[in-house]
């Protein structure tokens, strides 16, 4: 769950020397937001990336630190532990500060602002900037941040992430104990405080959600402005509801993209309805024989030439459409355990794997069409400079797999978080054996966690249960963006966050994980609008920009077909 996608941090006084860089701190006056002095000692960021270096880092507008805070907040004196800072000078007169988190847990947030460095491209958040320094706060255990040493390393590539989180745990107790969500939380108060600042205004991009929600918990005089994008939801059981929804909510978000294709039938030739593009893309992976796919039909609609599909209730996925593509569509922890899923095969096109890739990615969506159409219809066939289809999905599928590098195992960070907050779940007594079936026939992966979240998978007790969330009152009440068939923080989630925190919902159409400044917008009209006057019109829904499709990605100019 984020936006986007070193060992202990070396920004201080003698990097500035080595890179030829004078230290800033006292170089940048206090402006209307900074209410105290500037303990930090700025200097600009080293380019530890390629991304750094695309960006021309070092540069002076981009600066570094680090700051100490305690691994126990309780206990101020004990031991302490050293996290970066990144902050992104404003452009004008600065009036406040915007501290922002991409999500994860476990993404590495250092290079989250750079999209207001792209002077190629007037963007979203260079709208904030003219006013605000932006800010992140590395997440304490990642690079820079009391990296893990436990799980560094190639030895540790294929390990459980399980496994590698107990070792973890083994390794350092203390520390690795401390990574909670309130913990994320007061080691950015520390750095408010250490910035001299009386207020921030926060943006969290999915589980940064649920430090902006705790930020309000603990410290709601401190925020001036808070904008929860694709928010996680409050709950007792966190993690486990978290799981549990994205299982549903992966079989709308597929549906969606279907309809969009079906939408698209002139161009694709895919079918006119969701359920004749399912047939379509299932006739594709499965060149040989014929078994139940894993990939479930959507809901059958009038052309389909078979019977109404009949709704399953608040425990199932979607519909029962049993003789419209030879499996039923019910829940899947269910029809995991009948065997009901596909079993991997060698025969067989990854095609439905590479349409989950895509469903969120709605400017990806023309090329995978366009590469599963070509399957269908042949349109590869003899032409020599063509790449085989095999080879087109094996590249699309390696694109899907190219990720801004985070921190080195985001896995096994999650799992850590998860397990040290997370109260144990109502369990199935079941979970144990669907989860074995559902492995061995290749259920989803959503699917796969939620099954397996219902057993005791923690490989240690938690640390601690998170405070309840509280709507306590703020200079101005929380902006909540959620999408209805956002696959990673389900659409479900934006009612229950807005009620928890007394926010505005902003509902969106569509699949989209993360809205502000990634290319909407109506989304960013009504986000600039809240940061500058603390205010949100009730009761909006705004639409996702649909693409249209786009060129043959192989075409020469000839016709395709």
């Amino acid at each position: 769950m984020a936006r986007l996608s070193h060992t202990s941090a070396v920004v201080g006084v003698a990097t500035a020397l080595v890179l030829g860089l004078p230290s800033t701190a006292a170089s940048v006056p206090p402006g209307p937001g900074m209410t105290g002095v500037d303990t930090i000692d700025w200097t600009p960021c080293p380019p530890d990336s390629d991304v750094d270096e695309r960006f021309g880092l070092p540069r002076a507008d981009v600066l570094c630190s680090s700051v100490s805070v305690p691994v126990d907040h309780d206990v101020v004196n004990g031991r302490r532990v050293d996290v970066e800072v990144r902050r992104i000078t404003a452009t004008g007169e600065r009036t406040g500060a915007m501290f922002g988190n991409p999500g994860g847990p476990g993404v590495d947030a250092r290079q989250l602002w750079y999209h207001a460095l792209d002077e190629a491209h007037d963007n979203a958040i260079d709208e904030v900037r003219r006013h605000h320094d932006l800010v992140i706060v590395q997440p304490r255990g990642l690079e820079a941040a009391g990296a893990l040493e436990c799980t560094a390393g190639s030895e540790n590539a294929g390990a459980d992430s399980l496994a590698r989180a107990k070792r973890c745990m083994d390794s350092d107790p203390e520390f690795v104990s401390s990574f909670t969500t309130e913990n994320l939380v007061r080691d950015h108060e520390a750095v408010r405080e250490a910035m001299g600042l009386e207020r921030i205004s926060f943006l969290g991009y999915s589980y940064g959600t649920a430090i902006g929600m705790m930020y309000q918990t603990l410290f709601p005089h401190r925020i001036e402005r808070m904008v929860l994008d694709s928010a996680v939801g409050p709950t007792d059981f966190w993690w486990y509801e978290i799981d549990r929804q994205q299982a549903v909510t992966r079989h709308q978000a597929r549906d969606y993209l279907l309809q969009w294709i079906a939408d698209h039938d002139s161009t694709y030739q895919l079918g006119t309805t969701p359920l004749k593009v399912y047939d379509n893309a299932r006739t594709l992976d499965r060149q040989e024989g014929s078994t139940s796919p894993r990939f479930l039909p959507p809901p059958a609609q009038p052309g389909d030439g078979v019977p109404g599909s009949l709704a399953t209730g608040s425990v199932g996925t979607g519909s029962v459409d049993g003789l419209a593509a030879g499996s039923v569509r019910l829940d899947n922890a269910a029809l995991a355990s009948t065997g009901g899923f596909e079993r991997e095969e060698d025969d067989s096109l990854p095609v439905f794997e590479l349409l989950d890739g895509v469903v969120g990615t709605p400017s990806r969506w023309s090329e995978v069409a366009w590469l599963i159409s070509a399957g269908v219809n042949g349109w590869l066939e003899g032409e020599p400079e063509a790449q085989s289809l095999e080879e087109q999905v094996e590249e699309q599928l390696a694109m899907q797999a190219e990720v801004p590098e985070l921190t080195s195992d985001m896995e096994t960070y999650l799992v850590i978080l998860q397990c040290n907050e997370t109260a144990p779940p109502v369990r199935n007594p079941l979970a144990p054996v669907l989860l074995g079936s559902s492995d061995a026939v290749g259920s989803t992966g959503e699917d796969v966690k939620n099954l397996e979240h219902q057993t005791a998978f923690c490989p240690f007790p938690p640390s601690t249960v998170p405070p309840r969330i509280e709507a306590n009152p703020m200079i101005a009440a929380p902006l909540v963006l959620q999408a209805d068939h956002d696959t990673q923080t389900p659409g479900m989630f934006g009612p229950a966050t807005a009620a928890a925190t007394g926010g505005t919902l902003v509902r969106v159409r569509g699949t989209v994980h993360c809205h502000f400044d990634t290319g909407n917008p109506a989304v960013d009209d009504v986000v600039l609008n809240y940061l500058h006057t603390g205010e949100v019109t009730e009761g909006q829904y705004l639409d996702t920009p649909r693409p249209t499709p786009g060129p043959v990605p192989w075409d020469d100019g000839d016709d395709v077909g």
